[in-house]
Parts: C-alpha cells; structure tokens; sequence
C-alpha cells in the first residue's frame, strides 16, 4: 500500500516549524507527502531581503527550499490573500480541499487544531475549511470533484511548547523525531524572511528547546477519523484500510 500524508496549512513555514520533525522522518520511510498552502504570506514581514511587493514570490521560493530538505513530494498553493483567508469565499476554498483530498487520497491529513496553535486567524479558518472538506469528500456527490473518499485519520499539530505542564493532556500522538531534527532546523532556516520567528524559537529556555527537537504532538480527532489512534506511529495500523 502506497501512504499519503497531507498537509493543510495557511502560510509558507507552517509546516517546518510545526512538524518538520515528523514531515523529515516519514518522507524518509517513503510517505508520498503533499502541502496545501492557503497563501503566499505576502502580508508579513520581509525582513529586509525584498520589497514588500516582493514577498509572496520569495516565500514561494523559501518554501520550495524548506520542501526539498524536508522530502516532501509536491506543493499546492490555493493563493488565497494572506491575513484574509476567514473571509474568503468558503464554498470556493473547501471545493477545492475535497477536490484534492479525492485526489490524493491520504491515509492521513495533517492541520491545525481550532486554536491555530498560535491563534493566528488565518490558522483557524484553515482548521474548519480542513473539516468541512473532509466530510464533504466523504459525503457529497459530484462527479467533477472525484469519487467520494472516506478518511482513516485526522490529526491536528499542537505546539507542544506552548502547552507547558499540560503537554500531553489530550494528545493521542507523540512522535520522536531526534534523529531529524537538523533537518527541521535547516527547512526553518530556508524561511530566510521569518527571521523574528527563528529568534522567538532561539530565545526559549534550553529545556523547551530541546522538547522542541525531540517531539512533536498530535491530536486526533475521533469522529472525522475512519480509523482513530494513538501511539508514535501515525500510520500505524493503516493495514487496516480497505480490508
């Protein structure tokens, strides 16, 4: 069985320091992995490399960089304008998610959880739209959007160093990813623009960081998943799909 993991999130370097780790390590055992990235994040900060007309080609051009460490297999920008994606037009941007759910075919989806992990609007809206797409694909019939596609398994990242104490209070995956955590640390590094981002990761205490390149946390939601879980492995069990 061929897996498929897909990512849907909002910006350019949402998936590197989110979950470069796990990205990393399943591209490494042979997951086909495809992106879904909402904008371009051409409304941030350039950091001095570019004009801020600029910006949303050269973080095009980051993210390419940060796929190629990483191993992921194909991104898609739906180009969306960044900081507006609440107010885009929703039917529009779930067609399109189920379009390409259909198409890929994942045994896994991977996005932010309803906090967006760090509040961002953007990060939320991705979250519902992610749902939404997801029970359409399961549910609606329309020839020209592909066959219907049941789901095994929703996650939702969770940033495991803004939980403190409560790290691992209703996480259902914890995955280890030590032995790639250089490569995590060059995919952010290609985010070359998101230069006070780095600096916020670089000023945490040591203890944090370390967490930060150790593990990475999931949550699964259980009643969009076919086949929930918990565990290190988020594709395990997977054999269970199609029987």
């Amino acid at each position: 069985m061929n897996k498929e993991m897909l990512l849907i999130f909002a910006h350019p370097d949402d998936e590197s320091f989110a979950l470069g780790g796990t990205i990393a390590k399943y591209a490494e055992q042979g997951v086909r992995i495809t992106l879904v990235v909402a904008t371009k994040g051409e409304a941030g900060k350039a950091a001095g490399l570019c004009k801020q007309e600029e910006l949303g080609l050269f973080r095009e051009q980051e993210l390419s960089c940060a796929a190629k460490v990483l191993g992921i297999t194909e991104v898609i920008f739906l180009d969306y304008k960044d900081k507006e994606v609440p107010i885009s037009p929703p039917l529009e941007i779930v067609e399109k998610l189920v379009r390409i759910i259909r198409k890929v075919q994942p045994q896994v989806i991977i996005t932010f959880g309803a906090d967006g992990s760090s509040g961002h609007r953007d990060h939320r809206a991705i979250h519902y739209f992610t749902k939404a797409a997801i029970k359409l694909a399961k549910e609606f019939i329309e020839p020209e959007w592909g066959n219907p596609y049941i789901l095994p398994r929703l996650c939702y990242v969770q940033a495991g160093w803004r939980l403190g104490d409560n790290v691992l209070k209703g996480l259902d995956y914890i995955v280890e990813i030590k032995p790639w955590a250089e490569k995590k640390k060059r995919a952010i590094e290609e985010h070359k623009t998101q230069l006070f981002s780095q600096q916020k990761f670089e000023a945490l205490d040591q203890k944090t960081k370390q967490d930060y390149y150790s593990r990475e946390y999931f949550q699964c939601d259980v009643e969009l998943s076919a086949f929930p879980g918990r565990g290190e492995d988020i594709f395990a069990d997977m054999e269970r799909v199609g029987s």
